[in-house]
């Protein structure tokens, strides 16, 4: 399994907001991952001291799945509907950044 995480910043600092604006696009969102081979679940996150970062957490069957929808297009549509619903903070504090991982190891 191959676990995904994407950190930014947006111009949304309110919580409440923040959630709003991602529950109007979430059903966009999920349509695009959900016909994506390999994908298995999606998480949003919100920084707790408010400041307006969030991650985007998404887990794959397998790297090849996860590459194919970085690569593919996949990601950047991904990427456009949350941007349009949660502006990005200006640069450079609202850099993208995308942190791939396999799971090692589950604890139960």
């Amino acid at each position: 399994m191959v676990v995904s995480i994407v950190i930014r910043k947006t111009r949304i600092a309110d919580r409440q907001e923040w959630q709003r604006r991602l529950e109007e696009a979430l059903p966009r969102i999920r349509a695009v991952l959900e016909a994506e081979p390999g994908f298995l679940s999606l998480q949003y996150l919100w920084r707790v001291d408010g400041d307006g970062h969030m991650a985007q957490v998404t887990t794959w069957r397998e790297w090849e799945d996860c590459r194919r929808h970085i690569w593919e297009g996949g990601a950047a549509t991904v990427a456009a509907l949350e941007d349009r619903a949660l502006p990005t903070a200006p640069h450079p504090e609202g850099t993208w950044v995308r942190h791939t991982f396999e799971v090692a190891l589950t604890v139960p």
